[in-house]
């Protein structure tokens, strides 16, 4: 079975939501907040849970003021 690994995903948000979200990323179990730059913010996750990832990916994704996204896969995850 192929188990993937997340270091890290990029959420891309609507200009002047910054600081809501943050204070929702900081409440969120698993994550935690690496950075941020402009209109990105690099969120962590620490689970190998491939199902608690998709559930957190989704709840992002739906979140008010979030525009995407973008799980960072390590290179440990490719198949090949």
């Amino acid at each position: 079975m192929f188990r993937m690994e997340i270091i890290s995903m990029i959420v891309q948000v609507k200009e002047g939501f910054h600081d809501t979200l943050l204070r929702v990323f900081e409440a969120m179990p698993h994550i935690s907040i690496h950075g941020i730059r402009s209109n990105r913010i690099v969120l962590m996750l620490d689970t190998d849970d491939i199902h608690v990832l998709a559930q957190t990916t989704r709840e992002i994704q739906d979140m008010e003021g979030v525009l995407g996204v973008y799980p960072i896969f390590s290179k440990d995850a490719l198949p090949f």
